[in-house]
């Protein structure tokens, strides 16, 4: 699968295990066990429910990341738009790719959903100093992907993901 065979750390494999499972803990899963009485709204845009597909790709922030990451690496890929589930849009767009530039995608895609979570947390929890603006995000995205690709994950698969 997908995931398993990405060059993405493990923690953030399990992640996206989780993100594609619909098991990670949002406001909509609390709600659905009984944690809380109803869905809050995103913490990051105010303006939908907290769930995992708004959180990754439905979020005008996370829209306005996932366009600048794409920018950044001047890559012809559509972002993911309000009326598709991240899961869809990942292995729609994955297809685009072969070998190992194909799991240089899925490392890419499993680092941003990563990045997006850490940040809708980092607002959950008030850590201010941990938030950042889409701007700031996109770049610290692509540089870690380059970290991945400096420690030796990808094995040149990465290499169409990273930029100066």
């Amino acid at each position: 699968m997908a995931i398993w065979r990405s060059w993405a750390p493990l923690h953030c494999k399990i992640f996206a295990w989780l993100v594609v499972q619909y098991r990670l803990w949002t406001s909509d899963r609390r709600t659905q066990h009984g944690l809380q009485d109803e869905p809050s709204a995103c913490f990051t845009c105010l303006q939908d429910q907290d769930n995992v597909d708004h959180i990754l790709v439905r979020c005008v922030y996370a829209q306005e990341v996932w366009h600048r990451c794409f920018d950044k690496m001047q890559m012809d890929i559509a972002p993911p738009t309000q009326n598709i589930t991240f899961t869809e849009w990942w292995f729609q767009q994955r297809t685009r790719f072969a070998g190992k530039i194909r799991r240089g995608f899925d490392s890419f895609a499993i680092g941003t959903a990563w990045a997006l979570w850490k940040q809708k947390n980092a607002r959950v929890f008030n850590r201010v100093l941990d938030q950042r603006t889409p701007e700031q995000l996109a770049t610290l995205v692509l540089s870690e992907i380059k970290e991945w690709s400096l420690a030796g994950f990808g094995v040149g698969g990465l290499d169409p993901f990273v930029r100066e």
